[in-house]
């Protein structure tokens, strides 16, 4: 089966980020809190355009649950209101992160959401994308700071679950149905998401961040591309890569065989660096089948802190 949809823009950049050449960093300004309805534009300076792929803005209330998305097109039927408002969706959530979904109609295209904040409130993260249609779909992600940043010193660790949406077929569940039998080419799809957990090392003397993506499996692939690929994905590295002194980084993401799979990116937050934010974008990371792509995200809690994970018993 592996029926895959395309994005264009990404593909494009993702071609021209995998012929080796480095990412500039940049520097960014500690940020103070906003107002959680105002929306947040992806800053190209911190959030490289292949991580935040078709996202234009965001934003989240975690107090009320409000989630706005501007994500491309083809979403919503006012068109002055490029903000669209998800529905809260619990029966996708995944752990460690909470789903929202909007779809117009049963003609029209379903996107999935999926947000957390860290415990503390520092940072937050959001991941979108739809299930496709007409041979294409829309996703990308956007993280971000609620808190002032300073640096801890030394080398701290983070860790924590992931979230992640993909061009495969979900089992289709959550689709709006329509009335009458329109051909299979109308319909539009439900993207199959994925969860696992994420361990970072972060050296904030040596001004350095690397990790990996474990535990990688399917939500609610659907059964036929399930029976092929098995419930388990492979393990993603992420490359040691620069933090700025805004407390931002990007990298490389390179699979077992140390091929490079795509990129990563995330912000600190809080005093201290006490929590982190960020995505990661994945292509042809299974073998057998080509051009599947995977947005995700992470938000994890430093060791030691309030609200970190089970595996920070063994950090300093």
């Amino acid at each position: 089966m592996f029926k895959k949809f395309l994005t264009l823009s990404t593909l494009a950049l993702l071609t021209a980020c995998g012929d080796g050449q480095p990412f500039i960093f940049a520097d960014t300004t500690p940020t103070t809190p906003t107002d959680p309805n105002e929306p947040d534009v992806p800053d190209p300076n911190v959030i490289p355009a292949a991580l935040s792929g078709d996202i234009s803005a965001v934003a989240y209330n975690a107090s009320t649950g409000l989630l706005l998305i501007d994500l491309a097109a083809l979403d919503q039927t006012n068109g002055d209101v490029p903000l669209v408002e998800y529905d809260r969706n619990p029966a996708l959530d995944v752990p460690g992160y909470i789903a929202y979904s909007y779809q117009d109609d049963p003609l029209d295209r379903m996107f999935v959401a999926i947000v957390a904040e860290s415990f503390d409130g520092a940072v937050e993260a959001v991941v979108a994308m739809d299930g496709g249609q007409f041979t294409k779909y829309f996703g990308g992600t956007y993280y971000g700071r609620n808190a002032d940043y300073t640096s801890p010193g030394g080398l701290v660790s983070y860790a924590g679950s992931y979230a992640g949406i993909t061009n495969l077929d979900a089992d289709g569940a959550q689709l709006l149905t329509p009335s009458g039998s329109p051909s299979p080419s109308v319909l539009p799809g439900q993207p199959a998401q994925v969860t696992g957990n994420v361990f970072l090392n972060a050296d904030f003397g040596d001004g350095a961040v690397n990790g990996v993506i474990t535990d990688r499996t399917w939500v609610n692939l659907n059964a036929v591309d399930l029976g092929e690929l098995g419930a388990s994905l492979p393990d993603v590295f992420l490359i040691p890569a620069e933090i700025t002194p805004g407390g931002t980084f990007n990298g490389v993401a390179e699979d077992a065989g140390q091929l490079n799979i795509g990129t990563y990116g995330g912000i600190f937050g809080g005093d201290g660096a006490t929590a982190v934010a960020g995505s990661v974008f994945l292509e042809n990371f299974l073998d057998g089948i080509d051009n599947e792509n995977e947005f995700g995200i992470f938000v994890l809690m430093q060791c030691g802190q309030p609200g970190d994970a089970p595996i920070c018993v063994d950090a300093n």
